[in-house]
């Protein structure tokens, strides 16, 4: 489409015609609301379903942004006051505001040369109250999930992946965000794939 926006706004350089039909049809459907409505399955249930196989998942959720994607993660994870979570110096503010939202301590990591989280000074910030490690894979660049994994496994910590800058990237040949324990995306109009806003869900822990 002829668009007004810089180069580095992709997602909604790449909207055609198809997008505006998808639009149309929520609209002349009159299916506004994700759960039920005359047009069964609606677009946000052929998106799970897709994005269930896509990721290679047992479970997918849509929903508003990025930033309640990282809510509604964390409150599934029991994050809570007083929960120390470890998250890399370098990342946009939305991780933080999740955890300060649910009064959680963030912890801040140093970044490696990749500009994601490094593992040798992860291990250095776990404490007794480390409840939550969450990865930012930044403008495409994965964070090494290998350690960071191990390192969580043994200490038993959970793993958010946050991946709202990442989308479809991988890992030594496995998605961006099905390596930890719970995964989250970003389809605000800045990103590669984009809804103007919202956001995703992922994981295989029922």
């Amino acid at each position: 489409m002829d668009s007004n926006w810089p180069l580095e706004f992709p997602g909604v350089n790449w909207l055609d015609e198809a997008e505006r039909r998808a639009v149309l049809d929520v609209v002349e459907k009159g299916s506004l609301f994700r759960y039920y409505g005359p047009d069964e399955p609606n677009h946000v249930q052929q998106f799970e379903a897709y994005a269930r196989s896509y990721y290679g998942v047992k479970y997918a959720l849509g929903v508003n942004s990025g930033t309640g994607a990282l809510l509604t993660a964390m409150s599934a994870l029991s994050i809570g006051p007083g929960c120390e979570v470890i998250v890399p110096s370098y990342m946009w503010v939305a991780t933080i505001n999740a955890i300060i939202w649910h009064n959680a301590i963030p912890v801040l990591c140093e970044v490696d040369d990749s500009f994601t989280m490094n593992p040798a000074d992860l291990e250095k910030k776990i404490t007794p109250r480390t409840r939550l490690i969450v990865p930012v894979h930044m403008s495409g660049a994965p964070s090494d999930m290998e350690r960071i994994i191990e390192i969580a496994s043994r200490r038993g910590i959970a793993v958010l992946e946050d991946c709202a800058q990442s989308n479809g990237g991988s890992f030594k040949g496995q998605k961006l965000g099905t390596l930890g324990t719970i995964g989250i995306y970003s389809f605000q109009i800045n990103k590669n794939v984009t809804a103007g806003e919202g956001g995703l869900i992922v994981t295989n822990d029922e």
